[in-house]
């Protein structure tokens, strides 16, 4: 016998020098003959052991007998991958039969000491439950091959592919998934793994698939806290009037995570039997969930939300960032508070919103622009034309841009002084208000702005001048046609479309 086969059977080696080492061990240091009858007692302990694992192992042979059965056109391939497991516990079998086969003999021609006896019984029982574990374990996954049902790391590593086609675009969640991988993932949300789970929920969330939704509803009481969340998540993307009840019940979990997700779940699914629980959650002991409240809040666009974010909003207005951390609130709160009151636009908000202009923090000026915007009242167009000379980038940027969503025309000389701006970020949204402006005193600038060294701001500029509709712009976005980038171009032919059909204008 070469080396190669030692590897080969390395099993079958192992399995026969345990059992010499057992036949050693158990026949060494015995009394011939004296005291036999005495071991007459233990027989049955053997016998039993025997006979029970026989009978256990016959049941095993039936399963895998079916599991051929059940996959004759390709025998082949099944009998391989059955093929380790049968070795497993026919071997387990085998040595456990011949252990307490030997015992029998033993304990009838000798009379080992009765420490040794006693040792010896204790193997036998061991035996019996070593080959009822390996059986036991063996079966289930050949009688998952039977069901059609695949393994937990078999059902991971399929979700997981799935997810990552979803993630690189070569699976789209309006196609969905076939009949029968929504099928596994349903079944894989009762899986003994998390991970599974996991990525099953995460799978039927992305999709949206509501046959999934009465399933995703069971793993709220998981075990695992992350399944909970993304079981939350998904019921947000495809819950129905039935889920609301549930998800409400889960703003009072003690994990915050939980809380946040169906508050992020509530709004989605966008339910006005949410909109005072959420509003409950502003005061929630977590700063990340009032953050998330606040949010919801403005996308679910209830009024009746507007005096309590009013109130939230005041009692974060603080001075500095150690009283911040002090009062256990967070500045994202109150930058969520003032777009949210942004997006309900409820007139009564223009003033506090007014004042947040001129907070000392330029991430809260910046929101309070942006919100103003939203707001769409004209009151907000002199603060915010002040701001377009604001020190922060990102503040005269929000500013501008809330500008060219009032559209005001008071707004027209600032914002042309603007397109000298440096940065071309500010440029590009100085390009986009005066657009939203439609005044004939913008269609030079803009004219001038598709010699923009930067494409986006030319881009910009020939989307404005489409708007405008002005007929002094077709010759110079015709030259445009010719741009070195293709969005440039392509912008341009659409802006000579829309002048085209809007012959008359001006």
């Amino acid at each position: 016998m070469k080396l190669s086969d030692l590897k080969t059977y390395k099993l079958e080696v192992f399995f026969f020098l345990v059992l010499i080492i057992l036949s050693y061990a158990a026949l060494s240091g015995n009394d011939s003959g004296a005291g036999a009858e005495s071991m007459n007692n233990y027989y049955w302990v053997p016998s039993a052991v025997m006979q029970s694992i026989a009978a256990v192992y016959a049941v095993f042979i039936a399963i895998f007998a079916l599991s051929l059965q059940r996959n004759l056109d390709s025998i082949h391939s099944i009998a391989n991958r059955l093929k380790p497991p049968l070795k497993i516990v026919s071997y387990t079998a085998a040595g456990s039969i011949y252990l307490n086969g030997l015992l029998l003999i033993i304990f009838s021609i000798y009379s080992p000491p009765e420490t040794k006896a006693k040792l010896l019984l204790f193997a036998s029982l061991l035996s019996l439950i070593a080959s009822l574990i390996a059986i036991v374990y063996l079966s289930l996954e050949m009688l998952s091959d039977v069901s059609g049902l695949k393994t937990s790391s078999e059902k991971f590593a399929h979700i997981s592919s799935l997810l990552r086609d979803l993630k690189e675009g070569n699976l789209s969640e309006t196609e969905g998934l076939s009949a029968g991988d929504t099928e596994l993932c349903i079944q894989a949300l009762h899986d003994e793994k998390p991970e599974v789970r996991l990525a099953a929920a995460e799978l039927l969330g992305r999709i949206g698939d509501e046959r999934a939704a009465h399933a995703l509803l069971s793993c709220l009481k998981d075990k695992n806290s992350r399944v909970r969340e993304a079981a939350v998540e998904a019921l947000g993307r495809i819950g129905d009037e039935d889920t609301v009840g549930e998800l409400l019940g889960c703003l009072e979990d003690k994990d915050k995570w939980l809380r946040l997700q169906a508050v992020r779940a509530l709004a989605r699914l966008g339910d006005e039997r949410a909109v005072d629980p959420i509003i409950r959650k502003l005061d929630d002991k977590s700063p990340d969930v009032q953050a998330t409240a606040a949010e919801a809040l403005g996308n679910l666009g209830s009024r009746d939300a507007v005096d309590a974010l009013l109130k939230k909003l005041e009692n974060t207005q603080v001075d500095n960032w150690e009283a911040v951390r002090m009062a256990g609130t967070s500045l994202e709160l109150q930058k969520q508070t003032l777009s949210a009151l942004g997006k309900i636009g409820d007139k009564k908000a223009l003033n506090p919103l007014l004042s947040s202009l001129d907070s000392p923090y330029p991430e809260i000026r910046k929101h309070a622009a942006e919100a103003l915007g939203n707001l769409g009242d004209e009151r907000a167009v002199s603060p915010l034309v002040k701001k377009l000379s604001d020190p922060n980038p990102e503040v005269k940027n929000a500013s501008a841009y809330a500008l060219g969503k009032l559209g005001d025309k008071r707004a027209l000389e600032p914002l042309l002084g603007m397109l000298e701006e440096p940065d071309p970020e500010l440029r590009i949204t100085a390009v986009y208000a005066l657009g939203n402006l439609r005044s004939p005193q913008v269609i030079d600038p803009l004219i001038k702005m598709l010699d923009d060294n930067n494409h986006w701001v030319r881009k910009c500029a020939a989307e404005a001048l489409g708007k405008s509709g002005d007929k002094k712009a077709v010759e110079v976005l015709v030259n445009r046609l010719n741009d070195l980038d293709p969005e440039v171009r392509r912008v341009a032919a659409g802006a000579l479309g829309i002048i085209s059909e809007n012959r008359d204008f001006r």
